[in-house]
């Protein structure tokens, strides 16, 4: 019977995704503006930081961004959610290690947490409340190498409702008005809603209990171990995250849920539960859309290695949101995007890329945001490629890339605006993609995905930096890799090049001589590089009237350069770069 209805429901998604392999060009364009359309929405969706009460504190961004003397093991986290009332208390249990001597701890805690006790070793302790935070000092500094558990009670006044600069989502749903809390940490608001030590470097596992009204179910990371009922009509829920997390992954949602479940045969035929939470409302049509889930797993799991929490699970949990957060384990997707009519493939990709890419591999500093969402947009290009037979570089174009020279992409990939990492979302996604997509070519496919499945052996379960992965592709490239970097990830703006051809009877008396030359337009600064000359191989088809064609790469490093090739047959068209490896403007 149950094998029945996932068949039910595959066959059921084929009606709602358009996505299949295209039958015309007509279709296939139908489907990349449909993707671009999809992708749009995404990102203005999936990080908007623009209206006042979205935007974090001064102190919440430092304290992201200090590092102290500690290495934060475990958190447990006991929390009770009343949904009515949209409030939160209980307690954070932090394990850690001192790595050099300390005199003081800093717990990151927005001033909206009333901080009720805190015990250092089970031993009840002072404390002081500077800058959204819980400072702790010690008479006698503790020693490198002690370990320790500090427990921290506290609560929160009611969230305000629609608000998503407080940590916390509060809504409501469904023709009964029904309450949803859910969390949303990223960047910098993991201790809006419970204290912590907000590094995004330091790692640690987690338990999260959640209390909930009965009748109500409440969705986290890792594994659900149990659930308890309680005498107060209440039910606990008890999950377990055994693999290092961020604390802006640590996650939980609560509603009435409507659960259902698939499974995914991993390459090894190990079988782990897919979990879906949806709104009630929305079960059928979740139903139909999240099936493409299991198969872009599959499509993942050969390129990047296996799917790196496979003890555990991967699921989705809906939220009262607009786009999606990869929240360890456990996507929260927005409630726009599961009750839409849509199929929503390049956001369900998309999260799911970031199983890989941001949760079990990590930003090292939110400069690299781009290792998590560049990649992410990415792995949506690899999953269309195979799912629905298209070529890579014509997607890139037609739902990548707006063709500007200073539009959406003109930005840095790096970000430079760290109040504010995503405020150039063409750049840390879309242009963060193309990087990968010029990797690809430069590198060639079997170079780029062993490089891409060493970079995740190299950094599993903790985190990287952009330099890391420069060197990890330079060590598949077999060279320095300095002048892509540079001018691809640390420079604005894309190169414009001028192409003219000239075609002559050889002087030896049969063939012909070709000559293409190639001007660089642009008039953006390169750092550190005079003339501002972009370094790329780039690809030359040369048609013959027989209706053969050949392609011939060159190296364009100069400002004005010109190619010369000896033919047999006169060519009766030339074009550069037509598969669309590179980012660019031509003329």
């Amino acid at each position: 019977m149950k094998i029945r209805v996932v068949c039910l429901v595959l066959l059921a998604a084929n009606l709602i995704f358009p996505f299949s392999p295209s039958s015309s060009a007509q279709d296939q364009q139908s489907m990349f503006d449909e993707i671009k359309q999809d992708r749009e929405w995404i990102k203005k969706n999936l990080h908007k930081r623009t209206a006042a009460n979205q935007l974090f504190s001064a102190n919440e961004v430092a304290a992201a961004a200090a590092s102290q003397s500690v290495d934060v093991k475990h958190y447990r986290l006991q929390v009770r959610l009343d949904l009515e009332a949209a409030t939160i208390a209980g307690t954070v249990t932090i394990e850690g290690e001192t790595v050099a001597p300390t005199s003081s701890i800093n717990i990151d805690a927005d001033d909206n947490l009333k901080i009720d006790a805190v015990r250092f070793d089970g031993a009840a302790l002072g404390f002081r409340r500077p800058n959204d935070r819980i400072s702790l000092d010690f008479a006698q500094p503790l020693a490198a190498g002690e370990k320790f558990a500090i427990a921290v009670d506290y609560h929160r006044a009611p969230f305000p409702r629609n608000s998503s600069g407080t940590g916390m989502l509060v809504d409501r749903h469904g023709d009964d008005d029904v309450r949803v809390m859910a969390t949303l940490s990223e960047p910098f608001g993991a201790p809006l809603w419970w204290p912590c030590i907000d590094d995004a470097s330091d790692k640690a596992t987690a338990e999260v209990e959640v209390t909930v009204p009965s009748g109500f179910q409440a969705a986290s990371n890792g594994s659900l171990v149990k659930t308890e009922s309680n005498a107060d009509q209440t039910t606990t829920f008890f999950w377990r995250e055994d693999f290092p997390l961020s604390t802006y992954l640590v996650s939980i949602s609560a509603t009435n849920y409507a659960k259902f479940e698939d499974t995914y045969t991993a390459l090894d035929g190990t079988r782990m539960p897919l979990t879906y939470y949806v709104y009630p409302e929305h079960l059928e049509r979740a139903q139909q859309k999240f099936a493409v889930t299991r198969r872009a797993m599959e499509i993942f799991a050969p390129l990047f290695g296996e799917y790196p929490f496979l003890t555990e699970k991967y699921g989705m949990v809906e939220f009262p949101w607009g786009g999606g957060m990869e929240h360890q384990t456990l996507t929260s997707i927005g409630e726009n995007a599961t009750g839409s009519i849509s199929g929503n493939e390049s956001l369900i990709a998309h999260e799911l890329a970031h199983q890989w890419w941001g949760d079990l591999v990590t930003l090292k500093t939110w400069n690299d945001i781009w290792l998590n969402e560049g990649f992410a947009s990415y792995g949506e290009v690899l999953f269309f490629e195979r799912f629905s037979n298209v070529k890579p570089g014509d997607l890139m174009k037609s739902s990548y890339d707006d063709g500007k020279m200073f539009g959406s992409l003109g930005g840095t990939v790096t970000a430079e605006n760290l109040n504010n990492p995503f405020d150039d979302n063409g750049a840390v996604y879309d242009k963060g993609a193309w990087v990968l997509h010029m990797l690809r070519h430069l590198l060639g496919d079997q170079a780029f995905f062993d490089a891409l499945k060493d970079y995740r052996q190299r950094f599993a379960y903790g985190n990287a930096s952009t330099s890391d992965f420069q060197q990890v592709c330079e060590d598949h490239y077999g060279a320095k890799l300095d002048w892509f970097f540079t001018q691809w990830v640390y420079a604005t703006g894309r190169p414009s090049y001028k192409v003219s051809t000239d075609t002559d009877a050889s002087d030896t008396g049969t063939g012909f001589t070709l000559k293409v030359t190639i001007k660089q337009k642009q008039t953006q600064d390169i750092p550190g590089r005079s003339q501002s000359v972009y370094i790329m191989p780039l690809d030359i088809t040369i048609r013959y009237g027989s209706g053969q064609k050949e392609k011939r790469v060159v190296m364009n490093d100069a400002r004005k350069q010109t190619f010369t090739f000896n033919l047999e047959s006169r060519p009766v068209s030339v074009s550069v770069d037509e598969d669309n490896w590179v980012l660019k403007k031509l003329k």
